[in-house]
């Protein structure tokens, strides 16, 4: 009877057809703006709808409190630019994005414990016109809670053109709700 209940309760709480049990709970943190409250959304609606997980989004004030939360893992997941993190990592771009991103990606991981997943595919552009690959970084103990996880989210990488990025966040800078904009991008390029 016991190794009933126990088959019953582990059906009920990892749905067959979801890549991650039910029940668990990420937070995804982003800096108020535009930009990141959209990517945050994107990435809690392609979570939620492909694995069942419950996803907050947490809007922090700066990138200093974003990092602060995720120290003390209040934060799991987020969205970061290649040129923002070379500045924390205290090193100078040559110009070269793909080497940035890869000079980001090996950093992050040895001294923060953090794994960058798949660019998202468009550029940002700094006031001084230097670009950057924006991408969702992880803590590196989430793999290990949520297996699936790099692999839902990879479907977004190179899914956002320039073009793309700007009519999306112009819909939530004219008033759209972030996560109405997310949801329908993702509809639109049929991923939810």
């Amino acid at each position: 009877m016991k190794r009933l209940i126990l088959v019953l309760t582990i059906f009920f709480i990892c749905l067959p057809r979801a890549d991650a049990c039910v029940g668990r709970i990420l937070n995804i943190g982003c800096v108020n703006s535009s930009e990141g409250q959209v990517l945050a959304e994107m990435l809690s609606v392609i979570i939620s709808e492909r694995t069942g997980t419950t996803v907050n989004v947490r809007v922090y004030k700066t990138a200093q409190e974003l990092y602060e939360a995720l120290k003390v893992k209040h934060v799991d997941i987020l969205i970061e630019n290649t040129a923002m993190a070379l500045q924390i990592l205290n090193k100078q771009s040559d110009g070269n994005i793909k080497k940035a991103y890869e000079t980001v990606k090996t950093a992050y991981e040895k001294e923060k414990g953090l794994v960058w997943l798949k660019p998202f595919g468009f550029l940002n552009r700094n006031g001084s016109g230097i670009q950057s690959y924006t991408a969702p970084v992880l803590r590196v103990e989430v793999f290990g809670d949520f297996p699936a996880l790099p692999r839902v989210i990879d479907k977004l990488g190179g899914t956002i053109s320039d073009e793309t990025y700007a009519r999306l966040i112009k819909s939530v800078e004219s008033g759209e709700k972030p996560k109405k904009v997310a949801r329908d991008f993702l509809k639109s390029k049929k991923l939810i």
